[in-house]
């Protein structure tokens, strides 16, 4: 072999090679940065990460389990269809599951549930023991059926949605359940209707009186919620006998709401003048009826009576029976009685004039009308019904007797030498209708 045939397959030997150790050095470096290339980073699963990709495909080998199926117990906290099991135990396994399942991310989906508060749910599943309750969140809540009331317990079928509140979150409890009650939730939400009613003021609720604070009102139970009614409001008069309304249905107006006690004040008197209205209505519409009622008090000059449950009138003394008539003046007329009378007259919601004894025997008030009778000025000859002190009292009508003040007397009168009986001429100077008082002079 020539020395030039041997040259040029070292030229073509040493070519090989030298290629040879560029493809490797070249391979090293590809190796090379690939390794030093920072991986991809996993995306932070929250309300508003992608899980897809540019595709629209799930990625899944971002989302991939790193150890072995058989080792690993599903999670008890995911809400997933029978036979479906869910295995991670990560904080966003239920929103994943959920958009596997097709779920949007804008669902009615709650990331968090807060100690004291009161969801709205659905009953997910009920045994001798437990309910579970979806309330949107990636935990279902549990109720402990021994501490609700029977009529809650009766309400729990699956399916219906319920108001739970959250007592006890996974740290408070040795199963790491949510545990929640219906009883607490049914009660926050009827103390939030109630409270929101109080500003129109034009909301009665069904309620019954449980039982009597000594010098201080009533409880009233209004839905499960114990209300304080204080004892001027549980009626339009004040009540005869305090014990007559205890354990009595009643429908009460809330008035008014303390945050600090969380107490809610209600009113059975506000109900009762809501009614007064319609009632008078339907009594002009049938003024001849003889009616009963319960004296409320006396005065001198009459006897109060409430009757349709929201009314009170007034019987003058003039207009009372014998029987009655001999009560009130011997002060036996004990509040409470019961009494029998007709409408006299409605004037207004305030002031309504009783009498007893037929229609036909009613007789004319002699106090009605008589400003219009008895103009300023007016001059009329009465009889003196007594004497006193400080003046004379005049009877200027049957019925009718006026003040004549010592201070009224010319100075060339005196007041001792007028005796009762006698006659004497006397001006109205002013007449109080209402009060019925007349003021004379000389």
């Amino acid at each position: 072999m020539s020395t030039k045939t041997t040259q040029k397959q070292k030229r073509a030997r040493l070519s090989a090679t030298t290629q040879l150790v560029e493809a490797n050095q070249e391979t090293e470096v590809k190796v090379e940065t690939s390794l030093n290339t920072p991986a991809p980073e996993k995306p932070t699963p929250g309300p508003d990460t992608n899980y897809m990709d540019e595709n629209g495909e799930f990625m899944w080998d971002q989302y991939e389990a790193t150890c072995v199926t058989k080792l690993r117990k599903p999670n008890p906290h995911i809400k997933a269809p029978k036979g479906v099991k869910v295995y991670s135990r990560e904080s966003y396994a239920q929103e994943l599951f959920d958009i596997m399942e097709g779920h949007s991310l804008t669902s009615n989906t709650i990331y968090s549930l807060q100690l004291g508060a009161s969801y709205t749910g659905k009953v997910y599943a009920v045994d001798s023991e437990w309910a579970s309750i979806d309330v949107g969140y990636r935990e279902l809540v549990y109720v402990d059926l021994s501490r609700e009331t029977v009529e809650v317990r009766e309400l729990l079928k699956q399916g219906v949605e319920v108001d739970v509140q959250l007592i006890a979150d996974t740290s408070m409890n040795v199963k790491k359940y949510m545990i929640g009650s219906v009883t607490e939730g049914l009660k926050t939400k009827v103390i939030k209707e109630i409270v929101a009613s109080i500003d129109d003021g034009n909301t009665a609720y069904s309620g019954v009186v449980a039982k009597m604070i000594p010098g201080g009102g009533y409880m009233v139970q209004v839905q499960g919620i114990d209300c304080f009614m204080p004892g001027s409001l549980a009626g339009v008069n004040k009540l005869h006998d305090f014990e007559s309304i205890i354990n009595t249905e009643m429908y009460v107006v809330p008035v008014s709401y303390s945050e600090e006690k969380g107490t809610v004040v209600v009113s059975h008197r506000a109900y009762l003048r809501a009614l007064i209205p319609n009632t008078l209505k339907e009594i002009q519409e049938d003024i001849t009826s003889e009616r009963t009622g319960h004296v409320t008090g006396s005065a001198k000059y009459g006897v109060f009576v409430e009757f349709e449950g929201c009314l009170t009138g007034m019987i003058h003394v003039n207009d009372l029976d014998t029987e009655t008539s001999k009560a009130h003046r011997d002060r036996s007329l004990e509040p409470g009685t019961e009494i029998k009378f007709y409408v006299k007259e409605v004037i207004n919601e305030r002031k309504i004039t009783l009498v007893q004894g037929s229609p036909a025997e009613k007789k004319v008030d002699p106090w009605e009308g008589i400003s219009s009778r008895y103009t300023k000025k007016t001059e009329v000859v009465g009889i003196v019904k007594s004497t006193k002190d400080y003046g004379l009292f005049v009877e200027i009508e049957e019925g009718v007797v006026g003040l004549l003040h010592i201070s009224e007397f010319p100075d060339n009168i005196d007041i001792k030498d007028i005796s009762k009986g006698a006659d004497i001429t006397v001006q109205v100077i002013r007449v109080e209708e209402d009060t019925r008082k007349v003021f004379l002079k000389l």
